[in-house]
This record gives C-alpha cells, structure tokens and sequence, in this order.
C-alpha cells in the first residue's frame, strides 16, 4: 500500500499527486509546517480534483500523506474561515461528505487525522462546545496553524 499509488488508484484523483506539500495552495502551504526530520510523500488538491465530477458537494480541501515510521499517515486538512459559528455548519457538511466520499475509495485504509486550519480570525477555542461536538466526529481544531 503506497500513497501515491492509492491516489492514482481513487477515481477522478489519477493525476493529482504532487510531491510534499505541493498540492497546497501558496497562501494555504504557509498554515501547514512541519519539522525537519518530517517526511512527506505527497498531497493532493482534493477540492480541485473532484471540483468537475462533483461541482456540487461540500468538497474537503487537502489530504496530506505523511510517513511515520514505515507507515504511511493522511492529514486530511480543510482551510475553512472560522469567524462564526455558522462556519461550523459548514466544515460539518464538509466532513459529512469526506465521511462519505472516502469510504468507497483505498484512501479509506490509512490511519488518518482530519483537522480544520482557520483561514483568518478565529471565533472560537479548541473548548468550544461546537468545536467539541465536531471532535466527538473525529475532527481537530488547529486553529490558524497546522505543524506535521
């Protein structure tokens, strides 16, 4: 089981991959560092990728592979706004449909963290009950930084 051949494998993602994390958008790769010793297979541009079979859905922004060991990890990231609380109506239409879409696809497989960045000020805490209802759903507030 390798990343990259699992996204090459999951349909409307063949082509996708990109080395480290060079599926993320410039303004969004500076939300996300990680250490030096950090090895990073790849990511994707999920949003993009699915953008055309799936105009519609509340698409996830990213998934992140990230070798720990001599297994491979996914971050599955969404750089959302988190100014209010109807934000968090919407990241939680967002994981409805990751829950859904990733099920039927070999990405499913991998031992996984799903985490939220926010994408300007924040209006709310890793205590806020609204956050904590969306963790109880296996999400992680980062807030505005993710460190891999």
């Amino acid at each position: 089981m390798s990343f990259a051949a699992d996204v090459k494998a999951t349909p409307h993602l063949d082509g996708a991959f990109c080395k480290g994390l060079g599926a993320l958008l410039a303004v969004d790769r500076a939300r996300v560092t990680k250490a030096a010793s950090t090895r990073l297979p790849g990511s994707v541009n999920v949003d993009a990728a699915l953008r055309a079979s799936q105009p519609d859905a509340a698409r996830w922004d990213y998934v992140v592979g990230k070798r720990q060991g001599n297994r491979e990890h996914l971050h599955w990231i969404e750089v959302h706004p988190a100014g209010s609380t109807g934000n968090i109506n919407e990241v939680a239409a967002k994981l409805d449909w990751l829950a859904e879409w990733m099920r039927a696809t070999p990405l499913a497989a991998y031992p996984k963290q799903i985490v939220w960045i926010a994408s300007g000020k924040s209006a709310f805490n890793q205590r806020s009950p609204q956050l904590r209802a969306l963790a109880n759903r296996g999400l992680r507030y980062g807030g505005n930084h993710l460190s891999l």
